[in-house]
């Protein structure tokens, strides 16, 4: 895995102020589409309130404790989440250590004083990929997510993401980045067959006369997949195309953002979900 997809490393934290830390932060991720792409899949998941990708999931597998010593080297997100969620003063709460405020945190969860929604909320997922185990998240929503169950809400998923990893626009306002995937990236991901078997004739008849249409009025101008896919909008694809042929488009997307390593995948898993094999066992980032 890169240097880039690993949390972020401050050189020293205790001689910057707070101020400093934000802004380094923010340029980390400004620099890293994929860390952008996690992000914006985190908020996306949780707007969704998906029944296989609950806050009480998300709580289970990154707890407090795990989630206070991402943020180690940042006193002002622990101490902020601390306060918010336990009522515990702020100069009080940034004095702890990691540890302390983590249990504070689990003890009024335990306690029914907050829900894990609650718990959720609390934690920006732009500060989660920058300083937590990014390729973890990813892995974790592809390996949940139901694939064989095309429901119009997996698709409507399928199709932001889709459109997400095309865009060079993110949804974190002041960001922009270098797409993840290309429109050839696209096509060349979904099987030549489903493509035919399910988009619709009058999409498929749009192309051709598009492409006719262009080659008559600019006839030196080559017709592109992102010519294709300005009429096969991910929106169209994913309205007609089941969500399980269009995997292998989520799997490049994994190549492409250098998380194609799972060492917890079993091979049934990769096999399924379409990635390549997994070369080495050796490379999850845990932060």
């Amino acid at each position: 895995m890169s240097e880039s997809l690993k949390p972020i490393h401050h050189h020293n934290p205790e001689a910057m102020d707070d101020d400093q830390l934000r802004a380094e932060a923010r340029i980390f991720l400004a620099k890293s589409p994929p860390l952008q792409i996690v992000a914006e899949l985190l908020g996306k998941l949780r707007s969704m309130q998906l029944p296989w990708w609950t806050s009480d999931y998300t709580h289970e597998t990154w707890n407090a404790m795990q989630r206070m010593h991402w943020y180690s080297p940042r006193a002002d997100l622990r101490q902020q989440i601390t306060t918010t969620l336990t009522g515990l003063a702020p100069k009080a709460a940034r004095k702890r250590w990691p540890n302390s405020q983590a249990e504070l945190v689990e003890a009024v969860i335990e306690g029914g004083d907050i829900t894990s929604a609650q718990f959720e909320e609390a934690y920006d997922p732009c500060d989660m990929v920058v300083y937590g185990p990014a390729a973890e998240f990813w892995w974790r929503f592809r390996e949940r997510m139901p694939w064989e169950e095309d429901s119009a809400t997996h698709k409507k998923l399928a199709a932001w993401l889709m459109r997400a990893l095309l865009s060079d626009r993110s949804s974190i306002e002041g960001l922009s980045r270098r797409p993840v995937l290309s429109a050839w990236d696209v096509r060349n991901a979904i099987d030549p067959a489903a493509w035919q078997r399910y988009l619709p004739a009058e999409v498929r008849v749009a192309i051709d006369e598009a492409r006719l249409r262009q080659e008559r009025q600019r006839p030196r101008d080559p017709y592109h997949a992102r010519h294709e896919l300005a009429v096969a909008t991910p929106e169209i694809i994913t309205t007609h195309t089941p969500v399980a042929e269009l995997t292998m488009v989520f799997a490049h997307a994994e190549k492409a953002m250098g998380f194609e390593a799972c060492p917890t995948r079993s091979q049934s898993d990769v096999e399924f979900l379409g990635s390549p094999p997994v070369a080495s066992l050796s490379i999850l980032a845990t932060g």
